[in-house]
C-alpha cells in the first residue's frame, strides 16, 4: 500500500480510547454487595469486547470485607441493560 494512502486510512481509523470516550462505562469498576450478607462485596468491571462490539461486564466472586474508597455501587438497571439485546450497529471496529 501507498504511505500517502495508508496514512489517510490510519487517520480514520478508531481506537479503544475513542471507544473510552463516547462510552463513559468502559474501563469503570464499580463493586456489588450480597443480598444476603451485607459484609460481602464483589467488584465488577465494564469491559469492551471488540469482537462482539458491545460492553460486558467482568465480575469477580465474592470478598468479605469493605469495599475501597473511590468505587461507585453498580446501578442494577445498567446490569440489566448489558444483559439485554445491545444494538447491532456498528459504530465500533468493523
Amino acid at each position: 500500500m501507498d504511505e500517502r494512502l495508508w496514512r489517510k486510512v490510519m487517520q480514520f481509523e478508531r481506537s479503544l480510547l475513542d471507544m473510552k470516550q463516547w462510552n463513559k462505562l468502559i474501563g469503570k469498576v464499580f463493586y456489588q454487595t450480597h443480598p444476603n450478607n451485607p459484609n460481602e462485596y464483589r467488584t465488577i468491571r465494564m469491559s469492551y469486547n471488540v469482537f462482539a462490539d458491545k460492553i460486558v461486564p467482568q465480575v469477580t466472586n465474592w470478598v468479605t470485607g469493605v469495599p475501597p474508597e473511590g468505587i461507585e455501587p453498580v446501578n442494577p438497571r445498567v446490569l440489566s441493560s448489558l444483559a439485554t439485546f445491545q444494538g447491532q450497529g456498528s459504530i465500533g471496529f468493523h
